[in-house]
């Protein structure tokens, strides 16, 4: 008598747990991430998308090829943001985590009522953690209140693990002491297009072109996406800052502030001149321009500076960023996280990462 063999099946595969997924914001980011998740062959982990939206319209439990083929996304309802927390509050018990791919400052203040119901959040979105102070302790407060978990790491440097390494840091009883670098993708890829011979106002649409900027240059060149990731990591480090106590120094000419997106760039020319000049001294000084923040818990400070020629920072290409963190161990010799700091691909993987890591722990 012979026995057939029987394959066994791994006990891993054969209960895989259902994450359900709800993506705010299906654009360059929040698109990327769906066509991720569909193509995620996970071992651990089934993702289900239950619902995806951007300012206009939800779709609820769409099918595969919509998510893949997003001209097939077929419109359910207008976006109304009470609706969809009451309707993801519903299901809290069912492993839900939202991904604010958005930006909105009106997405960003529903995070607390989500949290304490037990719905778990991930986001590259810079604008909850930098709203105000009593905002960002309630948030914590909110995940704790309601067992659910709230991970940012795309928040600050797309894919780098920036947020996290500070966390094991603090975790094992170490005190951050300075952070500085470089945190803008946009102001590499500007400024190393400015040291090559291209006029700034020509890289400003190089970089919009590309994609490494926000549609409207100016929310990069006016230095507030800097400011609000420096403001992100001094919190994380558990020190307390408002906005307004950041120095920024932004690029964009004032008389260019009120003008809109196309004038803007068609006027930028103008300033050309002002960029070849400054980057020229630079040279001349056996330096180069980078934009850079720097925390301490003193004070935070973003703006343009001239660094070293032979320095990592001055050594930056493409869309890298360059962040070192000084603590009590690390006082002489910092840790030193580098890699793109931009682009749709990286940060998206950031935000599946971290929606992995929710999974791990529910």
């Amino acid at each position: 008598m012979s026995l057939a063999l029987k394959k066994t099946v791994p006990e891993s595969k054969k209960h895989k747990k259902t994450l359900s997924i709800f993506v705010a914001g299906i654009g360059a980011v929040g698109g990327t991430l769906l066509k991720q998740i569909t193509g995620l062959k996970h071992s651990s982990f089934d993702l289900d998308i239950i619902g995806i939206c951007n300012s206009r319209f939800v779709r609820w439990y769409p099918s595969k090829k919509e998510l893949n083929i997003s001209s097939e996304i077929q419109k359910d309802t207008e976006t109304n943001w009470d609706e969809i927390t009451k309707k993801l509050i519903a299901r809290s018990d069912d492993n839900i985590i939202f991904v604010d791919a958005t930006g909105s400052k009106t997405v960003a203040e529903i995070y607390s009522e989500l949290l304490k119901h037990g719905i778990h959040i991930a986001t590259p979105s810079k604008r909850a953690n930098s709203l105000s102070q009593h905002y960002f302790d309630e948030l914590i407060q909110s995940s704790k209140k309601g067992r659910s978990h709230y991970r940012f790491e795309t928040a600050v440097g797309a894919g780098l693990p920036i947020i996290s390494t500070l966390k094991t840091l603090l975790n094992s009883g170490d005190e951050i002491t300075k952070i500085s670098g470089v945190a803008s993708g946009t102001m590499t890829f500007l400024f190393t297009q400015l040291q090559n011979g291209t006029p700034f106002s020509e890289a400003v649409r190089k970089a919009k072109a590309g994609g490494y900027s926000e549609p409207d240059p100016r929310n990069d060149l006016s230095g507030e996406d800097v400011a609000r990731k420096f403001l992100i990591l001094a919190r994380t480090c558990g020190y307390q800052f408002e906005r307004n106590q950041i120095r920024v120094d932004t690029l964009v000419p004032e008389k260019l502030i009120e003008l809109s997106s196309q004038e803007f760039l068609e006027r930028l020319p103008d300033y050309d001149s002002h960029w070849k000049s400054r980057n020229a001294q630079a040279m001349v000084n056996n330096r180069k321009l980078r934009y850079v923040g720097e925390f301490t818990p003193e004070g935070i400070s973003v703006g343009v500076k001239e660094v070293k020629a032979d320095s990592p920072l001055a050594n930056l290409k493409g869309t890298d960023n360059l962040l070192q963190i000084y603590t009590r161990r690390y006082a002489d010799s910092p840790i030193v996280v580098q890699g793109p700091g931009a682009g749709k691909e990286v940060t998206a993987a950031g935000v599946l990462g971290d929606i992995i890591d929710i999974g791990e722990l529910v």
